[in-house]
């Protein structure tokens, strides 16, 4: 059956550089979870054109410190990953301003969220071995603590991992410079306390004069991880602030985006790899 060209040319055409909202309208929406405060929601992006087997699947926590942040902000970065051939989600989780929450059950939504997808990896058409977390700032910490033990959801199926398989970080929090009253008091959630030898290939952004989540801890938390022979790199951002590649406006969003998806080419979660099995 051939596709309608003029359907496939807009299909194909780039998204993520349309406001978060239009986004969002355009995504499929799932109920991830119920919570007291309000139902939390991932926003899903398929790729154009019907794939033949599972994809991997990028899933995105925005930042805003746990106080502030929502979904159109950060979905346009998981639109760019969509526009490569990667299914794109962003879940919305608990945060202090809009549910009275703290970090522990923004950790606890996380989880929960990545186990939805792990869950219904077949009915959305994703590999459940090549899900990716991703995140900016908090949402970057949040990604991280996937990995982490504890802070679970005890209404989740424990048994279905949430665990990702790929970190992709823009500026994370560390434990240096914001979060560190809350990371000190958590050391099980404080990243540069924690990394373990097998953690998933990770890749992190930092500018070189972030005054939130101080480059020094990026460069901490690189060394870390390829001591103990994880696959990590670090993209520097000369001379800039925090927020160093996004929103999608920000000079730096297209080189350090570029490089991302490259790195995870090269690790085997984009259609186009050659290395399915790379370490």
């Amino acid at each position: 059956m051939r596709a309608n060209n003029k359907q496939d040319a807009v299909a194909n055409t780039a998204i993520y550089t349309l406001p978060g909202t239009q986004l969002m309208a355009m995504a499929k929406k799932f109920l991830y979870k119920k919570t007291s405060q309000e139902d939390m929601y991932l926003y899903v992006l398929d790729p154009a054109g019907k794939a033949k087997k599972p994809l991997a699947a990028i899933v995105y926590f925005t930042g805003g410190g746990w106080i502030n942040g929502n979904v159109a902000d950060e979905i346009p970065t998981a639109a760019w990953f969509r526009d490569h051939g990667m299914i794109g989600i962003t879940a919305d989780y608990g945060v202090q301003s809009r549910h009275g929450t703290s970090p522990l059950e923004a950790i606890r939504d996380t989880k929960s969220a990545m186990r939805y997808v792990r869950a219904l990896a077949k009915e959305l058409g994703i590999d459940p071995n090549r899900i990716v977390a991703a995140g900016g700032s908090a949402g970057g910490h949040l990604a991280i603590c996937t990995l982490l033990e504890g802070g679970d959801d005890p209404a989740d199926d424990l048994k279905v991992s949430a665990k990702a398989n790929g970190l992709v970080l823009h500026n994370p929090v560390l434990g240096v410079g914001f979060g560190k009253d809350f990371l000190d008091k958590h050391p099980e959630f404080t990243p540069l306390k924690q990394v373990r030898s097998g953690w998933p290939p990770t890749i992190l952004s930092c500018g070189t004069v972030d005054a939130t989540t101080p480059y020094a801890g990026a460069v901490q938390f690189t060394k870390l991880m390829k001591d103990v022979n994880n696959a990590c790199e670090l993209i520097t951002v000369k001379d800039a602030d925090h927020s160093c590649d996004w929103p999608v406006s920000n000079p730096d969003f297209l080189p350090t985006l570029t490089r991302m998806v490259g790195f995870m080419n090269e690790h085997g979660f984009l259609p186009s790899s050659k290395v399915q099995h790379a370490h």
